[in-house]
């Protein structure tokens, strides 16, 4: 009967243990997000990037004991530790992205976001959704929006420079600038979008 209640004191402690880790790297991480943007709020670029050189490589070591972490509970609280089943978008619901005719349109080009992507990503942290990346370029060129910009997209995008944001993302990936996380939906810039972003930023 002891050995028993000793175990489950054990897995409590454990447990605690295991979640205050986890708490005080996520707290130091979020720490030095807050000081990259700082730092582009005070237009130092330079020293964001520094800072987002830190946290890229302790943030992606988070995530992998983060995810060990998460089992190791899961086996702690007796639970089975299988992932939701995702229904795969069989061709036709997948569909091709609606045509747009932009000939006549004034909008700003998909390049055009490739510096306050970049920018986005380093004032976030080194990551961030679609929709947080979106409300930074939307303060960021409030007052440089073309007239058809706020027209409505294609696919879903309840504007067209959102679009155009995400079409430019693609090409960011392809060009190694940036990656993407399909999983949780999460832009990270990488290296050589720090470099470019050092190179071409205004």
């Amino acid at each position: 009967m002891e050995s028993k209640h000793r175990a489950k004191i054990n897995k409590k402690e454990l447990e605690e243990l295991v979640i205050s880790i986890n708490s005080k790297v996520s707290g130091y991480i979020k720490s030095l997000k807050h000081q990259s943007s700082e730092e582009i709020l005070n237009g130092s670029i330079l020293e964001a990037q520094k800072i987002i050189n830190q946290i890229l490589p302790i943030e992606s070591e988070f995530k992998k004991m983060d995810d060990s972490h998460n089992s190791f509970l899961s086996v702690l609280r007796n639970k089975n530790d299988m992932p939701p089943i995702k229904k795969s978008l069989d061709s036709s619901e997948k569909g091709e992205l609606e045509k747009l005719d932009l000939s006549e349109m004034d909008f700003t080009p998909t390049e055009l976001y490739r510096i306050p992507i970049l920018k986005a990503l380093i004032y976030l942290g080194g990551n961030a959704k679609l929709s947080d990346v979106a409300g930074f370029i939307e303060k960021d060129m409030k007052n440089k929006f073309k007239t058809a910009d706020h027209e409505k997209g294609t696919n879903g995008f309840g504007k067209l420079w959102i679009e155009m944001v995400s079409m430019e993302k693609e090409n960011m990936i392809n060009e190694n600038l940036i990656s993407e996380d399909k999983k949780s939906e999460q832009w990270e810039i990488i290296q050589n979008g720090i470099d470019y972003l050092a190179q071409y930023a205004t």
